[in-house]
């Protein structure tokens, strides 16, 4: 069976996100953009800033993240850092959530911890 919750690295440590359901909904209403447009406009490169700061920061909020601290992440690891990690995570978060990706197993199923 397929997810849409990967675990990857972001700053000090491994992260889950997620981004599904409701997630989808309010980053869709807040970038005013169908997830459709925002995921091409990210794959290809054609993207504004905030569409991968809010991408990675309601990833980390669909897989358990508070947002205080997601927003702490996102202003310690991914504002005013270099585009392309910061571009490769959200091809990913986005990558899971259209396609999905495989079931954690059992060593990666604690929320946001780090290793």
């Amino acid at each position: 069976m397929t997810s849409t919750k990967i675990k990857r690295f972001l700053g000090d440590g491994e992260y889950q996100f997620n981004l599904s359901g409701a997630q989808i909904v309010k980053l869709e209403k807040l970038l005013n953009v169908g997830i459709g447009e925002l995921s091409q406009r990210v794959v290809s490169g054609r993207f504004h800033h905030v569409e991968l700061i809010e991408t990675v920061r309601h990833g980390l909020i669909g897989a358990g993240t508070s947002h205080e601290q997601a927003a702490n992440l996102i202003a310690i690891y991914v504002d005013g850092s270099p585009l392309k990690p910061v571009h490769t995570l959200a091809v990913e978060i986005l990558a899971a959530a259209w396609d999905g990706a495989p079931e954690p197993d059992e060593n990666t199923t604690n929320t946001n911890t780090q290793e």
